[in-house]
């Protein structure tokens, strides 16, 4: 009887003093040491949480911060590219990709990025990043099949895949607007009549720019559309979609 009458004083005793039993995780001692702005012993600890648990993402965000604030931009790409694998849908993860390999030079990884890059999240990527010359140059440098040291503008020039300017320089940082990559793509497919001609809000059928898009939409670099503005910047998606259209057709060597 008396044994019966102390097992709830026990329960009862266990169960107060049970937070006092409680063993932080790896997660929860990295979130206390990144807090602590200890960021070198914080990311161990991430890592080690990430490792056993790999689809709990949270981690590799507060690691991607530990290299973040430890400035290694390497390790802060590899932990973006493993985000971008698991397909996460979260813009900012591409966009800091996409400038890492601008800023690192890195244009074949560039193109691949840009080329797969979520179906969801492209009118962000279309806003977020301007098409210039220089990034149009970018994406041909990414897509070709030679691997090129060379600056993208001059080898993009050099090749035939950009005019240069009568007076000689080459206006990287212009933006490049429907007109503008109509001739561009134009100028690198065989001058033909195309096949179907069909009627367009804004581009006159006597405009210069008509039979060039149609050839463009008749071999299949871009998908047609008839309310397209000659003179509004020409979304980075479409410019991706015509390099990557043009590559398979083997135009970029």
């Amino acid at each position: 009887m008396s044994c019966r009458n102390n097992f709830w004083p026990v329960i009862l005793l266990l169960c107060g003093c049970a937070p006092l039993f409680h063993r932080q995780n790896d997660f929860e001692r990295g979130l206390q040491l990144y807090e602590q702005k200890q960021y070198e012993a914080a990311k161990d600890y991430f890592e080690a949480y990430h490792t056993q648990h790999p689809d709990f993402d949270s981690a590799l965000y507060y690691l991607f911060n530990c290299y973040k604030n430890l400035n290694d931009p390497e390790a802060q790409i590899i932990i973006l590219e493993k985000l971008a694998r698991k397909e996460t849908p979260d813009e900012n993860i591409y966009l800091n990709l996409a400038y890492y390999y601008r800023k690192d030079e890195r244009y074949r990884d560039l193109y691949r990025l840009l080329s797969e890059y979520p179906e969801t999240l492209l009118g962000r990527l279309d806003s977020c990043i301007a098409l210039t010359r220089q990034l149009f140059a970018e994406l041909i440098c990414g897509a070709a099949t030679v691997t090129t040291d060379a600056d993208p503008m001059i080898y993009a020039i050099s090749k035939g895949y950009l005019p240069r300017f009568p007076d000689g320089r080459l206006y990287a940082s212009d933006t490049i607007n429907y007109a503008h990559l109509i001739v561009l793509l134009d100028r690198l497919i065989e001058p033909y009549y195309p096949r179907r001609l069909s009627p367009m809000k804004n581009i006159s059928s006597k405009s210069y720019l008509y039979l060039p898009y149609m050839r463009l939409v008749d071999r299949g670099i871009i998908q047609f559309d008839p309310y397209i503005v000659p003179e509004h910047s020409a979304p980075l998606s479409i410019a991706v979609e015509a390099v990557t259209a043009m590559a398979k057709r083997g135009i970029f060597d």
